[in-house]
């Protein structure tokens, strides 16, 4: 799991930014589904944001489990970087148990974040997590290609 960390001030630049990456009808732009030339283009731009982020990693069998042990460092991470608002990319598979464990986690912390789910063609500025997980997890170059705007990498255990 991968979160962007995009200031304010830069959100709009951003998302104008990351529109103009998408082709002709596209909606969104999502690596998994990008050619290599592309996602090398996308990556680029990316660094020329001067963006960072933070991953994540959770080596288990259940997704379900993995994503909640990276949401329990996720959360406290973002509260101490004084994150105001978190959001997610909406699976609407994963969305109820995301929003019952980061309230879970926000009673526990005793502090207030505002959170919600969207759909990636909703905000482009969710685009930038997506490109910088894929890349980190594709490993070699592409996680070369990104290893500048990561700040911190973190084990979690389920």
């Amino acid at each position: 799991m991968a979160a962007a960390k995009i200031p304010v001030r830069s959100l709009a630049d951003v998302r104008v930014a990351l529109r103009a990456l998408t082709k002709s009808g596209q909606r969104c732009v999502h690596m998994k589904t990008e050619g290599d030339s592309r996602r090398r283009a996308i990556l680029s731009e990316l660094n020329g944001l001067g963006l960072t982020a933070s991953v994540w990693l959770c080596r288990h069998g259940k997704d379900e489990v993995a994503r909640q042990a990276c949401l329990e460092g996720l959360v406290p991470g973002m509260l101490d970087a004084g994150v105001v608002r978190l959001v997610l990319e909406s699976d609407e598979t994963k969305d109820r148990q995301d929003r019952k464990a980061i309230s879970s986690l926000l009673r526990k912390a005793g502090r207030p974040m505002f959170f919600e789910h969207l759909r990636s063609y909703e905000d482009p500025a969710l685009w930038v997590s997506d490109a910088i997980a894929w890349a980190f997890g594709a490993g070699g170059d592409w996680r070369r290609r990104v290893a500048a705007m990561i700040e911190q990498v973190q084990e979690m255990e389920p």
